[in-house]
């Protein structure tokens, strides 16, 4: 049986960690000198209402290769036969898969493997629901792994920061951008894809930006959800657009961690798609 383990970024519900017998295993974060587990989505809201009361910045941590070593002694306790995944949020962002590969080097005689999924937030829970869903229809360890190097080549990530001032102070963008973009409103559309960030277009407004993206994704796909930091003022707007771009009625709406929103900046909003193998 194939069991996985996720970190907190992926924004696993509760009830569907439960339901599929997955194991979270929380980062860090740091604000105004108190410490936060981030927890799983239901923990999130008490967070960012702090972060925005507060405009302190915060800085977050991975885990100890210990906390998934209890996580893959819980799995085993249950069936000492389990074979395991762990998936990580992109080693871009964080260096949680080095603790990950720590904790899995401790057994040596079990068939465990932690993966770094190239993806953050809500692209992550879209590669572990995906993942979840192949091992139901009856997926083999081996075959998963594959399937899950073919998901991160398919799974990208849009986004619009509400500002630039969280990204600069990471060094995600230069300050004088940070300045000038946030006086003219220039909002720059950010892809997270394939364990990279770039900036693939500049626009005049919100609007525009949205426009941009909706360019930019890929004319045939398998899924797309949207997501917000924080805030979801601007949601409703960014999905009228893509109801009227693809023709669907329905998207699903997912929040980002705040291990990923306190970097990016709370009312930031973007999309992830899963593209067709046949594009």
């Amino acid at each position: 049986m194939v069991r996985f383990i996720v970190d907190s970024t992926f924004g696993v519900p509760r009830d569907y960690a439960l339901e599929n017998g997955i194991k979270t295993v929380n980062l860090t974060i740091s604000l105004n000198g108190k410490e936060y587990e981030e927890g799983t989505r239901e923990d999130w809201e008490v967070f960012y209402k702090e972060f925005i009361r507060s405009k302190a910045p915060a800085k977050t941590s991975q885990p100890s290769p210990r906390k998934f070593q209890d996580a893959i002694d819980e799995i085993l306790a249950e069936d000492a036969d389990s074979e395991i995944i762990i998936l990580t949020i992109a080693d871009r962002l964080s260096g949680t898969i080095g603790s990950a590969n720590i904790a899995v080097a401790q057994y040596p005689d079990k068939k465990i493997i932690a993966i770094n999924s190239g993806e953050a937030g809500p692209s992550a829970l879209m590669l572990i629901q995906e993942m979840v869903k192949a091992n139901a229809e009856g997926a083999t360890f081996d075959e998963l792994i594959a399937f899950a190097a073919d998901l991160k080549e398919r799974i990208a990530m849009q986004f619009i920061p509400a500002s630039l001032t969280e990204l600069a102070r990471g060094g995600r963008v230069n300050k004088l951008l940070s300045r000038v973009g946030n006086i003219l409103k220039i909002k720059p559309v950010f892809e997270f894809a394939k364990n990279d960030l770039t900036i693939y277009a500049k626009a005049l407004g919100f609007n525009r930006a949205v426009e941009a993206a909706i360019a930019h994704l890929p004319q045939k796909f398998d899924r797309m959800l949207v997501y917000y930091i924080g805030d979801d003022k601007n949601i409703e707007a960014l999905k009228e657009r893509l109801y009227r771009k693809f023709g669907m009625a329905q998207l699903d709406v997912e929040p980002m961690c705040p291990v990923g929103g306190v970097h990016i900046g709370v009312g930031t909003v973007g999309i992830v798609t899963l593209a067709s193998k046949d594009i």
